[in-house]
This record gives C-alpha cells, structure tokens and sequence, in this order.
C-alpha cells in the first residue's frame, strides 16, 4: 500500500479522477467503486483558522486552500493510474491534516 497526496483546481477535476478509477451504479442510481483504492476528498482544507471573541462571535473568518484536497491510499503500488494522477500529485514534509489508519504518508 502506498499514500499519496493531491491538489486538484477544483472539485469536478478531482471527480473527473476519481471516477477514471473505476466507478458503477447500482439499481437507485447511486455511484460506487469498483477500484479498491481508498480515497478520501478533502477539499479545500482550512489553512487560517477562524477566530472568536470571549462569546463565541467569528471576528475573522477562516481562510481556505486554493486548491481541492485529495488523499488516496492505493492498494497497488504499480499502479498505471498513479501515473496518471502524478501531474497533482503534492509532497509534504508532514502527515498533513488526514492520515489512513495504521499506514503513514511519510515514511521512516
């Protein structure tokens, strides 16, 4: 297993990745993988936290990424769509805000 990190422009190029895995629908229209990658979207994750004054009130809103967020844990180091992803692929120099259970982004 292998973790990798991504920024994409937007939410719909994320998807567009995404469903490039492998995805069906089932009988309520509903999507689902058929790839067993663990992905997780992040989004536009917060980068300055809000602050609030003694009442609770937001003084100063939070700040959020330019770019949408993406985590996925692939099963198969080989593969081809790591590739494919690699254009967006980023690179920490921590876990970042996410991590999947047991297995880490950096190694030691």
């Amino acid at each position: 297993m292998l973790v990798k990190k991504y920024e994409f422009p937007n939410e719909a190029k994320a998807n567009e990745y995404i469903t490039a895995l492998g995805v069906d629908t089932d009988e309520y229209g509903n999507e689902y993988p058929t790839h067993k990658n663990g992905v997780v979207k992040l989004g536009f994750i917060i980068t300055q936290p809000a602050e609030y004054d003694d009442e609770g009130n937001e003084t100063q809103a939070p700040e959020f990424a330019s770019q949408y967020s993406v985590d996925v844990c692939w099963c198969d180091s080989n593969d081809s769509n790591i590739l494919n992803w690699s254009q967006y692929e980023i690179t920490l120099n921590n876990e970042g805000v996410h991590s999947f259970f047991g297995l880490k982004y950096i190694q030691d």
